[in-house]
């Protein structure tokens, strides 16, 4: 069973998120496109613009006979 690691995250205020947020406004696009490619790659640990193929051996399709 996977454990959640508790000390990684901290609990904020949603005033605290709105400064956040305001970081983000006044980017553009391709900055905001970068700093979540950036982000998605710390979070599932791979190298930026380096997507890991997606398993598609779990999933199955079938049709429905009318």
């Amino acid at each position: 069973m996977i454990k959640l690691d508790r000390t990684a995250f901290s609990t904020s205020k949603i005033s605290d998120s709105k400064k956040e947020s305001d970081n983000y406004i006044n980017q553009t696009v391709a900055e905001k496109h970068f700093a979540f490619a950036y982000l998605q790659s710390v979070a599932y640990n791979f190298p930026i613009y380096h997507y890991p193929k997606m398993d598609k051996t779990c999933f199955a399709t079938r049709t429905l006979n009318g």
